[in-house]
């Protein structure tokens, strides 16, 4: 058909999809002055292949046309039929195969004369098991009359099929949306679409989640749907536009029922118990099983966060406590354990809390969401900064004080709790070994899955000093205390003083160099204070003198923390410019697909200054010599996505992975993904991109 289209010469088109052959046609073979045109973009599909909706779903790109001249007609934006759902395990897109017209109007100016024309290009994404990009060069003359538009008999039948296949409008009923935390309820009053199940396709991403079932339930005068919301964009508009398709097609012949209604709070009538579909023999195993493994990954990554080099400065107080506590009784050494696991794992729950909040306010975070702040960091760069001197023994908190943080001889509950909030708070930099696939598995779990993978992030953080406090066997193998732990002391507040560098460096990152300086200076600052507590709170002092420097001290460490919030923004910024021997361009909008459907060899990865992890990878094996050869010499695109500073865009592509943190590396050789490990070494990257034959 398309061919006797081409040699009417009605029509022209130039193709360069070698998948998808794209035209742009007409119903009529004249145009009238005034009138109206019926136009369309028929795409012919090849087997197997396939173009998107105007909503693709959880991927893909739809098509468009973009207009370089129109002459005597102004055209109209494309009408969608209903599409067809192709699902790709775990995910859901909407699209079209075969063969579809994308049918639109275009109206004809009054003065028209001689011919209308229209010309341009039209763009899709065209997809079997891997996705290219399509285009094709569009042109289409026709002649104005004064005469009634005569029909096409060519083409005729192509747009009389594709208003068949557009969604209608009303069908007789009515349709309520109601929104909650977790779902969409639609109550449909309807004499139809009581006969079998009734699916709803959304006209805007991020609304529902499209891979989930929808359960469907026939009531008295129409059905309900429930669908579950998007867990990772989790938006929240004021209306809801999309079409229920009905498996057989409504009374009307059309398949689907194109409508909008406002969003509205769901109330307990709308949250009406609804089964879903019988599951398929062991689903819900399946579902435990991943929760279990989630659970199980958390734990060993917990473990292996006491490895990291974030943690190791702040757990090495703890090392020191307990060897203070070598002559203690087991009992005691074992409370304080507990007490010390309970503020890890508080603070990894509260970390999952305020990440549950932020997201369901449609904020796109991860982990370490927190050090992407400047004022965050700044006040951990001066915490640092005030344990390092504390170690030096510039000051000691009074006896009374030291017994209940923890610092003086025989330490104190709220020390050992607070030692594990702080350890929690200084680990969100690092992403242990495990804890990318264990953080990926809450994106759109439940709030009680997700609180437990955090729940075992923390107990996992917290065993080998539980363990040792528990079992004195273990405990035997530690050195005993002495003189020598004043100098190990000492050398732990040169990891101290060093972290806090590394911190004021992630400042300059996020806020400029003017912002590192500052936190420098508030050392000084914050260090003045600590040098008069340590010089006038003494307990051969007077009561009067020990309060007076202890109120300077808490005074300058106020004032010093309001600078922070005053001086230094609350979100950082992202950086575009790539730094070292990699040299990586930046991740824009659409830099994934483009990646994807470019068929050839690229390398993705995902960092953060903050990141510790990120930046002993690229050290290590990333920035060697003969990686950077082996990239140049295999022509690998390499992109760095940097999440130093807050970037929805960097989150939301991120979770489309199934993580929530870096880093993160993806290697592609063209045709097939894989994930490199959280930690690198030039043997894996090398083993990646040159695998031996």
């Amino acid at each position: 058909m398309l061919h006797s289209i081409l040699l009417t010469g009605l029509l022209s088109a130039l193709t360069f999809g070698s998948h998808v052959q794209g035209v742009l046609v007409s119903e009529h073979a004249t145009a009238q002055s005034g009138g109206t045109l019926s136009l369309g973009l028929h795409l012919e599909l090849e087997p197997g292949w396939h173009v998107y909706w105007i909503n693709p779903g959880d991927a893909g790109i739809p098509p468009s046309i973009a207009w370089s001249e129109t002459k005597g007609a102004t055209p109209d934006s494309l009408q969608w039929p209903v599409p067809d759902t192709l699902p790709v395990s775990p995910l859901m897109t909407y699209g079209f195969k075969d063969r579809v017209l994308l049918p639109f109007s275009a109206k004809v100016s009054p003065d028209a004369q001689g011919n209308v024309v229209f010309k341009g290009h039209a763009k899709w994404l065209e997809c079997s098991d891997i996705c290219v990009p399509g285009k094709a060069e569009l042109s289409l003359t026709l002649p104005v009359s004064a005469a009634v538009p005569t029909a096409n008999a060519e083409t005729k039948p192509l747009f009389e099929q594709a208003r068949r296949a557009l969604p209608a409008r009303g069908m007789g009923g009515s349709v309520r949306a109601a929104v909650s935390d977790s779902f969409v309820y639609l109550t449909v009053k309807s004499t139809q679409g009581t006969d079998q199940p009734v699916r709803f396709l959304p006209l805007d991403q991020g609304v529902i989640e499209n891979a989930s079932v929808q359960p469907w339930i026939a009531t008295k005068d129409g059905f309900c749907l429930k669908i579950r919301r998007d867990g990772l964009v989790r938006l929240k508009p004021d209306s809801l536009r999309g079409i229920l398709v009905h498996p057989k097609g409504w009374n009307s012949g059309r398949k689907g029922w194109l409508f909008t209604t406002p969003l509205v709070p769901a109330t307990a009538a709308d949250t009406v118990e609804i089964r879903p579909p019988p599951a398929k023999a062991g689903t819900g195993n399946e579902t435990t099983k991943g929760l279990l493994m989630a659970l199980f990954f958390a734990f060993l990554g917990g473990i292996a966060l006491n490895l990291m080099p974030c943690v190791l400065p702040v757990l090495s107080l703890k090392v020191l406590d307990f060897l203070k506590k070598g002559g203690q009784s087991r009992h005691n050494g074992f409370l304080h354990a507990l007490v010390f696991a309970a503020g890890t794992i508080l603070s990894f729950l509260a970390l999952a809390g305020v990440l549950l909040v932020l997201r369901s306010g449609g904020e796109a975070l991860g982990w370490g969401f927190q050090m992407q702040s400047p004022r965050v960091v700044g006040i951990l760069s001066m915490l640092m900064a005030l344990l390092a001197l504390n170690l030096w023994g510039v000051f000691e908190p009074g006896a009374a004080f030291a017994s209940r943080i923890g610092t003086g001889p025989g330490g104190g509950w709220v020390g050992s709790f607070f030692t594990g909030v702080t350890a929690t708070v200084v680990a969100t930099p690092c992403t242990a070994p495990f804890m990318g696939a264990a953080l990926g598995y809450t994106l759109t779990r439940p709030a009680f899955e997700t609180l437990s993978v955090f729940f075992f992030l923390g107990l996992g953080m917290s065993l080998p000093y539980m363990a040792l406090a528990g079992f004195p066997r273990l405990a035997a193998f530690l050195p005993r205390p002495g003189a020598w732990m004043e100098s190990l002391k000492q050398f732990f507040g040169f990891a101290m003083a060093a972290t806090a560098v590394w911190l004021a460096w992630v400042v300059g990152r996020l806020a400029g160099a003017d912002a590192a300086v500052l936190v420098a200076g508030l050392w000084v600052f914050a260090g003045l204070g600590a040098w008069i507590l340590g010089r006038w709170a003494l307990p051969h002092h007077s009561t009067t003198k020990r309060w007076s420097a202890r109120l300077t001290f808490t005074v300058i460490i106020g004032c010093a923390v309001a600078v922070l919030c005053v001086a230094l923004p609350q979100n950082g910024q992202s950086r575009t410019e790539s730094t070292g021997r990699l040299a990586g361009e930046p991740f824009r909008e659409g830099t994934l697909a483009e990646l994807r459907s470019s068929g050839k060899p690229w390398f993705l990865y995902f960092t953060a200054d903050w990141c510790l992890s990120c930046q002993v990878n690229e050290r290590v094996a990333l920035e060697r010599p003969e990686v950077v050869a082996a990239f140049q010499r295999h022509g690998i695109r390499v992109v760095k996505a940097d999440w130093t500073g807050r970037d929805s865009l960097i989150a939301r592509t991120l979770q489309t992975f199934g993580r929530q943190g870096v880093p993160f590396y993806v290697w592609s050789d063209g045709t097939r993904e894989s994930n490199l490990p959280e930690l690198l070494t030039p043997g894996i990257v090398l083993g990646a991109i040159e695998p031996r034959q």
